[in-house]
């Protein structure tokens, strides 16, 4: 929402006051040249009708209520809200008592409105308590709250609300508003006098019979004791000491003459009238005029049809198109030009009590102060763009788009330089007698002569850059702002002809020093330096921050729009005064009033007005109507509740507050000040949080804590249920680890057996094969052993027999020679011995025990296979079975070769081998 302040608008020439004062016959505002401040508040702002029947404020809340055609208006300070009737209804009449009940009358309807457990205005209706049959037909237009009572009224019923219960009143004829003065109650009866309301009766006043031929609008303490009353044609009335006495004064004719419709006393004793023709009038108590405000001021609408003083002294009206607060006590003073007379101020300066003003039409100047309207006058000759006033030696001297101008006390103009655009001129100290000047296209000298009187010397070589500022800081360094690109630190040579040094840089750094020193945060658009170390800082969305070290803070809302881009322009006036230049015109800032304010601001504390709970499946909204409700609120919300927005405001505060906050627990930094009223956080991880907003960097602080739950699965039980599902877990794994290992050793064991027995089998198989290959070898040994035995048998038989052939022949030698008996005897003897060791037995037996070793079961099958095999048989296979030759078997048997073949052919036959079939080959595969 946005609803910028309204720059009051006022005449500025003396031709035009006369005008009016003879057109309308109403007297000029004694204080004109400080006005108040205007805000306004337009039905697209409160998003409601146009007419504003009634207004006033819950002091308790600041909340300010509106009686408004749509229905009832809330107002936070921030944001509006509406409230409709059961009926809707127009909403004619507001009032609160002192619990904060907000009783409202429309067409037939009465009640009140009370916040419930949400923190939203529920409505209770009291129309139901009324008996009489014509009540549906009338329009509650008037409420008043007593300290025990609530009066209702039409035109022509009353009724009194008290402990509960509603009772008509006879009233005394068709009447107007109850009024509230001194603690007493008064009423007019249309056509008659004065009324008081006495212990639910009233009672006539005497000698006001006067007032009926007019209808009584307003009645206001007056005095100690006395009334003033405003009336709707005839100005007005003052009733002291029982005796009523018409006004003659200047606001009796306004206000005769612009039909009053509401009144208001103000806490300083000053009155402000509404009226249906002209606006708002504030008068003193003598009936001077002090302020007439309507549309061409400032107002919305120029009729007033109600009013409400606030608990910061301001009046609120509600206008029959919109509703406006007047800020009287606001220090900023706004002076405009309708007419567009003056033009848009660039510069301004005092010089011998005169305000002079730069415009872009010239030079204008007005006596400074002045109590009335100002009166401009021109100075002839400067019309034309007007950028920079200085007075420099008690001389005024002017940068203008023509060049440079002194401006002399009688009002004459002079001219110095014909350089084009004199933006900034700047006496330096570190070279006196001599002035600095930026202009459209470079540097420029001026000097003092011997006269004192300024002049222009010389232009800077080599540097055309437009430069718009000049300044010289309190070390002596010159700094100059280029019109687009930033600033530069220069140095000039001697003799000041040119540049010797410049170094660019894209803001100027001792600003942002200046800031962290004062603390100040958020984007700042200028830095004007003011009275007594105070500096002004124009931030970026236009508002005006004065500060100074010892912590003086005192923030203004202005509108952006109001500045002039690129050439704002804050001019200290005097130890008084500060000027601001619009683009529309200007306002003066009273330093008096900036520790008012800063203590005012320090003090206010905004309200964190709601917060809405936002999740899929259900929204929920906690609103707050004071800081005790909020403080005491800490929820407790759910993982899903993560998506949070919260709304903030600052009751009674007139100009539209800025706000800074941070969420303590996320952001620690605070966020820029700015107009925005709420802050949206989504996504919020559990845990524990403190959302913090102030509407001064140096003020009070609202807050509200809040926690979010972690989901289940991360809440405590969980947690528990978490860890006894780890130790079941631990020990099931610990459980499944045992029967792992148990089973993996069983089948390892397993393995191991089955290797150790495939191992066993092995090694088994490998004995049984070294067993084997060793038999083998022993077979071959045995059987070498066997061949060998058997070769010897052969040799050894063969050795025999030939030492039987040789004995043969020895015998038959001996035989020749000696004598036959003796040597044949020994001869005998000799054959006998060697028969015997040819083929013995024994050698059969060594050779049968040999054979059987090498041929196991060879004889045995044989013999099971083949019955009647002779021994000789048996040998002469054991032979064949070894391969051996007929010739060597029958050396064996110490036979021929023809008795073995014969033997061959015998065992053939026992054996019952075909012809065909070979012996040795036969024995030697059985």
């Amino acid at each position: 929402m946005n609803h910028y302040p309204t720059i009051n608008r006022f005449v500025v020439t003396i031709f035009w006051l006369q005008w009016a004062s003879t057109l309308l016959g109403a007297p000029t505002s004694q204080n004109l040249f400080f006005a108040p401040y205007i805000r306004n508040f337009s039905k697209q702002n409160y998003q409601a009708y146009n007419q504003n029947w009634s207004i006033c404020q819950d002091h308790s809340t600041g909340f300010l209520y509106v009686g408004n055609s749509k229905g009832l208006l809330e107002f936070d300070g921030t944001r509006w809200q509406t409230y409709r009737l059961p009926k809707r209804q127009i909403v004619r009449s507001v009032a609160i008592d002192q619990q904060g009940k907000i009783f409202t009358g429309g067409l037939g309807e009465i009640g009140y409105w009370q916040a419930n457990s949400t923190g939203r205005l529920h409505y209770h209706s009291l129309s139901r308590q009324i008996s009489n049959k014509l009540f549906p037909k009338e329009e509650i237009w008037n409420i008043v709250a007593g300290p025990d009572f609530i009066f209702f009224q039409s035109f022509s019923t009353g009724f009194l609300y008290q402990q509960g219960r509603v009772r008509e009143l006879r009233l005394p004829g068709n009447v107007l508003f109850l009024y509230a003065a001194h603690n007493r109650y008064y009423l007019q009866a249309i056509g008659k006098g004065l009324y008081e309301l006495v212990n639910g009766q009233f009672k006539a006043l005497p000698n006001t019979g006067q007032l009926a031929s007019t209808a009584v609008h307003a009645i206001l303490p007056y005095g100690g004791e006395g009334l003033l009353i405003g009336t709707r044609d005839h100005g007005l009335f003052t009733y002291e000491k029982g005796q009523l006495s018409r006004s003659n004064h200047a606001a009796s004719r306004f206000l005769q003459r612009y039909q009053c419709n509401k009144a208001l006393s103000l806490p300083d004793g000053r009155f402000a009238f509404g009226t249906i023709l002209n606006g708002l009038m504030i008068t003193d108590t003598s009936g001077a005029v002090l302020y007439s405000l309507n549309q061409r001021e400032g107002l919305q609408n120029n009729t007033v049809l109600s009013l409400t003083l606030d608990a910061q002294g301001s009046v609120w009206a509600g206008l029959d198109d919109g509703i406006d607060a007047v800020a009287f006590g606001y220090p900023l003073k706004y002076f405009t030009d309708p007419n567009g007379q003056l033009g848009t101020p660039y510069d301004a300066v005092l010089y011998n009590r005169k305000l002079y003003l730069g415009t872009n039409h010239g030079v204008y100047w007005c006596d400074f102060p002045t109590s009335g309207l100002p009166v401009y006058h021109f100075i002839e000759g400067s019309q034309g763009q007007v950028w920079d006033l200085t007075v420099v030696d008690h001389q005024l001297l002017c940068g203008h788009n023509a060049g440079t101008f002194r401006i002399t006390p009688s009002g004459g103009w002079e001219q110095l330089s014909d350089q084009a655009g004199g933006w900034s001129l700047q006496p330096l100290s570190s070279h006196p007698g001599f002035a600095l000047q930026g202009v459209y296209s470079g540097l420029c000298i001026y000097r003092r002569n011997q006269t004192g009187q300024w002049q222009f010397s010389h232009r800077v070589e080599g540097f055309g850059e437009p430069i718009q500022e000049v300044w010289e800081d309190s070390e002596g360094q010159i700094w100059l702002r280029h019109a687009h690109t930033g600033v530069y630190l220069v140095q000039l040579s001697p003799d000041l002809r040119k540049l010797t040094k410049i170094k660019w840089a894209p803001v100027y750094s001792k600003d942002e020093d200046l800031k962290r020193s004062l603390g100040i945060s958020g984007a700042i658009r200028r830095v004007f330096t003011g009275w007594n170390d105070e500096h002004l800082f124009l931030r970026q969305n236009g508002n005006l921050l004065v500060a100074k070290p010892g912590g003086l803070k005192a923030e203004f809302s202005i509108s952006n729009f109001a500045w002039m881009d690129d050439y704002e322009n804050i001019i200290p006036l005097d130890s008084a005064y500060y000027l601001l230049c619009f683009e529309k015109g200007y306002a003066l800032l009273p330093r008096q009033e900036l520790s008012t304010v800063s203590s005012q601001q320090l003090a206010s504390k905004p309200l964190i007005r709601q917060l809405a709970v936002l999740n899929t499946t259900n929204n929920r909204y906690f609103t707050f109507r004071n800081e005790t409700a909020s403080r005491r609120f800490s929820p407790v919300l759910k993982a899903r509740e993560n998506h949070l927005i919260f709304q903030f405001s600052l009751p009674e505060s007139i100009q539209e507050p800025l706000f800074s906050y941070r969420l303590v627990g996320l952001d620690e930094q605070w966020s820029d000040f700015s107009k925005q009223a709420e802050k949206e956080y989504a996504s919020l991880m559990p845990g524990t949080y403190r959302f913090e907003v102030r509407s001064t960097s140096d003020g009070s602080i609202a807050t509200l804590s809040f926690e979010i739950l972690p989901p289940w699965y991360q809440s405590f039980w969980a947690y528990v249920v978490y860890l006894l599902i780890l130790c079941g877990l631990v020990g099931m794994s610990f459980y499944i680890h045992r029967w792992q290992v148990k089973t993996h050793q069983a089948k390892v064991r397993q393995q191991m057996e089955e290797k150790l027995q495939r191992e066993q089998e092995h090694l088994r198989q490998q004995l049984v094969q070294v067993q084997k290959e060793k038999l083998e070898q022993d077979v071959i040994s045995k059987s070498e052993e066997l061949a060998n035995t058997t070769m010897n048998l052969i040799h050894k038989n063969d050795l025999l027999l030939k030492l039987k052939g040789e004995v043969e022949k020895l015998k038959d030698e001996v035989r020749q020679r000696q004598t036959v008996d003796q040597a044949t005897g020994h001869i005998n003897q000799l054959v006998k011995l060697i028969d015997s060791n040819i083929s013995s037995r024994q050698d059969w037996k060594i050779f049968e025990k040999n054979f059987n070793k090498v041929h196991e079961q060879f004889f045995k099958r044989l013999l099971n296979q083949y019955t009647g095999l002779t021994p000789d048989d048996l040998r002469l296979a054991a032979y064949l079975r070894m391969n051996l030759s007929s010739k060597e078997v029958a050396k064996l048997l110490n036979i021929t070769v023809r008795g073995v073949e014969l033997k061959r052919y015998r065992l053939r036959k026992r054996l019952n081998l075909e012809p065909e079939s070979n012996l040795n080959e036969f024995m030697m595969a059985f």
